[in-house]
């Protein structure tokens, strides 16, 4: 190898050669210029002279050098110097500005306005006589309930044209509100959108505010007949409210008395579904408190949404129980004790809202069959069509007609446990077999199919094909608080402590001062 580079630059040991001129030139004038200008051999050993008949620089023409051989092996293994990359590809050093992030809704939208009447005044200069409001009831479209405020089918059809670029219309829900504006000559001009508040928007999370629709007629505007869609950002306040009461005749009513919002008492009754059967175990005095959110219009002071809760406390017989709603690093939301044990069984006992027991597990007279029977399951009496939830996560095992059972669905939550619902009206929308299904995801719905002699649900509870009774039989929590995330949840523990000891509502079950939480 080393004399083949040797001969390639003309160099050789021992023999006086000249160097090649040409390709080698480079190739010579990089090597000896990472050499000495002259070496000799100490003892007169071997050696290589080189000598140049060429020009390798002005001064030097004809210079001898001598190199050892060992130095030339050192100068076979030293790496050429990289190429500068604009002078390997004749290109020229530029400088890029990255792109700006997607900048959020409250860069892009305006502020909203107190009233539909100063919307119309700031973005077109008209001025509104009155309003009319109006609602989407079961069975309404949008162009049935505009008819309502005068609007012509010309404006209709526009106002649709304009609104549907925005949301899909054929997706309003039953209970939307809204507001028509009608000018001096009592023709309509603007359309508020009051949206639910878990229907404002996907687009983006907006912190602190919610995402208004109108449609306001423009004669300047060229498009859909100069209506024209705006949206704006609506800010509002988030507060806490704690309260509580005894519980009298029933813990509806009582949730009532106390002004509670139905949504936060649903999600109180599903939280405290796993530990509690409201059926038997509520007695008149007994207590309970709830920890819920509420947002108010930060323009208006309109309570613009509220029944998000935040904690839930009980005092059965003087058993104290509460839990508190954490959202993990990764966004899935859990009920938690003060020591982060977590609210949720592996099975609900009551998998439906709003239920009293008409028959329990066990011995009884059949009352179709008029002899005594083992009864393995539970029933719950409630109005046909009352939704059925889940009462664990799992794969749909069977959903059809299942002799006396009627219309019945039976799910596979694990290796041990698996539940039965029985006597349905209907099944939910894409409920069969081999279906994932989520704990309280609405299966079915009441109804009283089979043998059966009015509207119930038939609960059956399986461990290991055996038919346990639900009300009864020990069930497995679900995963506690990872101890990477303890630190925060303890904080959110403390939110929950300060808004009840800062509130005039009494601490009816008290749970996060019954025992230290550290």
């Amino acid at each position: 190898m080393r004399r083949m580079i040797l001969n390639s630059f003309g160099i050789t040991s021992g023999v006086m050669k000249p160097l090649r001129a040409g390709a080698g030139y480079l190739a010579a004038s990089l090597l000896i210029a990472s050499l000495p200008a002259s070496v000799h051999a100490a003892n007169g050993g071997a050696s290589t002279q080189v000598i140049t008949s060429t020009h390798i620089s002005a001064p030097d023409v004809g210079t001898s050098l001598r190199l050892s051989d060992e130095q030339i092996r050192q100068a076979e293994l030293l790496p050429r110097p990289r190429p500068h990359f604009a002078d390997a590809w004749g290109g020229k050093l530029v400088e890029l500005t990255l792109p700006h992030p997607r900048p959020s809704l409250t860069d892009m939208l305006p502020t909203s306005t107190r009233t539909l009447s100063e919307m119309v005044k700031r973005e077109t200069g008209k001025q509104l006589a009155t309003t009319v409001e109006l609602t989407l009831n079961n069975g309404d479209t949008l162009a049935k309930i505009l008819k309502k405020a005068n609007f012509s089918n010309q404006e209709i059809a526009s106002v649709s044209s304009s609104l549907s670029n925005h949301i899909n219309l054929r997706k309003l829900q039953v209970g939307t509100r809204f507001t028509a504006g009608i000018d001096d000559a009592k023709s309509p001009v603007a359309l508020q959108i009051h949206m639910p508040q878990h229907k404002q928007t996907r687009l983006d999370t907006i912190e602190d505010g919610f995402l208004d629709h109108y449609v306001l007629h423009d004669p300047e505007y060229d498009q859909h007949k100069g209506w024209m869609t705006v949206k704006a950002i609506r800010p509002v306040e988030t507060q806490l409210v704690h309260a509580g009461n005894q519980i009298d005749l029933s813990l509806y009513n009582s949730a009532k008395d106390a002004n509670i919002p139905l949504e936060a008492l649903d999600e109180f009754v599903t939280v405290m579904g796993f530990s509690v059967d409201f059926q038997r175990e509520i007695r008149q005095g007994d207590s309970f408190e709830l920890v819920f959110q509420k947002s108010v219009d930060s323009l208006s002071g309109e309570v613009m949404a509220q029944g998000k809760l935040h904690y839930a406390g009980i005092v059965l017989s003087g058993k104290k129980m509460g839990y508190f709603r954490y959202v993990h690093n990764n966004g899935r939301v859990g009920w938690y004790d003060a020591q982060g044990q977590s609210a949720v069984r592996t099975l609900m006992r009551t998998p439906i809202n709003g239920a009293r027991i008409s028959s329990g597990f066990g011995m009884r007279r059949h009352p179709t069959k008029g002899y005594n029977a083992m009864h393995r399951g539970v029933d719950f009496a409630v109005p046909k069509g009352t939704p059925i939830l889940a009462a664990g996560s799992g794969h749909i095992d069977m959903a059809g007609w299942n002799g006396s059972y009627g219309k019945y669905i039976r799910i596979r939550h694990n290796s041990t446990y698996d539940t039965a619902y029985a006597h349905l009206s209907g099944f939910a929308a894409g409920i069969r077999r081999g279906t994932a299904i989520e704990q309280g995801q609405v299966i079915g719905y009441v109804g009283s199919t089979g043998r059966s002699t009015g509207p119930h649900l038939h609960y059956e509870i399986m461990v290991n094909n055996r038919k346990v009774n639900p009300l009864t039989v020990k069930l497995p929590t679900g995963k506690s608080v990872p101890e990477t995330e303890m630190a925060a949840f303890r904080q959110q523990i403390k939110l929950i402590e300060s808004q009840l000891s800062g509130s005039d509502t009494p601490q009816y079950a008290g749970i996060s001062f019954s025992s230290p939480v550290f």
